[in-house]
């Protein structure tokens, strides 16, 4: 599918996002009943695959070639559960430091998320959210841009994307991270089943915690915006921060290492080394639509952070 067809259905994506919470927003002013967690889950993840397999079926492409979903080693799979858990250090600075300016999005949910059963969270939330995103942002967008020959923009601009895709500044900070981690997974291996096994083990992780401890995953990084209230000082703060900082760093120099482990496993080795030096095609990835669904997007978490 031609990148200019995958932004304009990113448009549609953040456009029917916001519609929708526009709409349930007046059916609750209207008195309407309170929409579950899992409702509000399906209705979103819906409005993202929608517009892009309404795009590949209106490209007359196969859903398989822009969604390679190739089998990968038993192998392959272990290291991708252990590389999951070598990101936790990085995702929680990033969100460590979003949360000096904004609120953590998750933790504003987690009353909802726990007067749930947990095995429907976990289907939820930890399987079924990580299916859609991944077809759509490894898969459609990823491999559509992919075709331009720009490896490197393709893995940043989906990536922010993806973040965008979240509507708010804290998920947008550590999405956009895990987007360009996840999508060197697929890198290494040609295959999107890579980078939904990893997103699928995160977002488990993340919900399983949060019934274990009545609390979510990035509330155990929260000390970042209590520390004030509990130590008094901005130096017992800016020391956490600088502890998650070289864990990030040093965490994530050993996820890049196991990642070349598996391009190496999956016989991608040379493929995957040669990304930082893969040549510039001469293509734009950035569109008009693109521009207007990144405004959109930022208007729109301007507006959330400002409630």
């Amino acid at each position: 599918m031609d990148y200019r067809r995958a932004n304009r259905a990113f448009l549609y994506m953040i456009m029917a996002t916001i519609a929708l919470v526009f709409v349930i927003t007046l059916w609750y002013m209207s008195g309407g009943g309170a929409l579950s967690i899992l409702t509000n889950n399906l209705l979103s993840e819906g409005v993202v695959l929608i517009p892009a397999l309404a795009a590949v079926f209106y490209s007359g492409e196969k859903l398989s070639t822009l969604i390679p979903l190739h089998r990968i080693k038993i192998s392959s799979a272990f290291l991708t559960i252990v590389y999951v858990f070598t990101l936790f250090p990085l995702v929680a600075f990033v969100n460590s430091i979003s949360m000096i300016f904004v609120d953590n999005t998750v933790s504003e949910i987690s009353d909802e998320v726990l007067a749930m059963p947990m095995w429907v969270m976990v289907l939820a939330i930890g399987l079924l959210g990580p299916f859609v995103e991944e077809i759509v942002f490894r898969g459609v967008i990823l491999q559509s841009f992919q075709r331009t020959g720009r490896i490197v923009g393709s893995i940043i601009l989906s990536s922010v994307m993806f973040g965008m895709m979240h509507l708010n500044f804290n998920q947008f900070a550590y999405g956009a991270v895990m987007g360009i981690m996840l999508a060197l997974l697929v890198e290494a291996t040609g295959s999107v089943l890579t980078s939904f096994i990893a997103h699928a083990v995160f977002n488990t992780t993340e919900v399983v915690l949060m019934f274990a401890t009545g609390d979510d995953l990035e509330n155990a990084s929260d000390l970042a915006s209590n520390y004030l209230d509990m130590f008094g000082d901005t130096l017992s703060a800016v020391l956490y921060n600088a502890y998650l900082f070289v864990a990030g760093a040093i965490f994530t120099v050993l996820a890049v290492l196991i990642v070349r482990k598996i391009a190496s496993l999956e016989g991608r080795r040379e493929f995957f080394d040669h990304i930082p030096k893969s040549p510039k095609q001469g293509y734009k990835l950035i569109t008009i639509p693109l521009i207007l669904a990144m405004i959109l997007s930022v208007g729109y978490m301007i507006f959330y952070a400002l409630m």
